[in-house]
């Protein structure tokens, strides 16, 4: 079965969308963004969708819900996600974001044990503006 160019291009979209809004700090948007995308998605983008919006709930725990426990369950759930996906996969900087998660994970777990809150979300830069996800392979006929 082919890959859907439609759905494609929606998950791109998403991707881009739930990106900006979660540089904004705007984490609830961003997830909300991107999960619609995921349940559609197999593979690879689905495992990376799935460790953005980890990652974005987590932030969400920190900045509205002020919730150390569940921030460091959750960034520990996403980084399970993105540590087998490459640096640039969809055009984004994973390499950089994994290592934000990484210093976060360990801001939350001072945090949990009475210190001060994590100083911010991890970065989630790309590489190039409006990349596009790769397409997978598709059946012959």
């Amino acid at each position: 079965m082919a890959l859907s160019i439609k759905r494609l291009e929606e998950t791109s979209q998403a991707l881009e969308r739930g990106r900006e809004l979660y540089a904004a700090g705007r984490f609830f948007e961003a997830h909300e963004a991107w999960e619609d995308a995921w349940r559609e998605e197999t593979g690879e983008t689905r495992r990376l969708l799935h460790g953005l919006i980890l990652a974005a709930a987590a932030y969400h725990k920190m900045a509205v819900q002020r919730q150390a426990t569940g921030m460091t369950r959750l960034l520990t759930r996403s980084l399970e996600q993105l540590q087998a996906l490459p640096d640039g996969f969809a055009g984004l900087r994973l390499a950089r974001f994994r290592s934000g998660v990484v210093e976060s994970r360990e801001e939350a777990m001072v945090w949990l044990a009475g210190g001060p809150s994590p100083s911010g979300p991890a970065p989630l830069g790309t590489y190039l503006k409006g990349a596009r996800l790769p397409q997978a392979p598709t059946e012959g006929p």
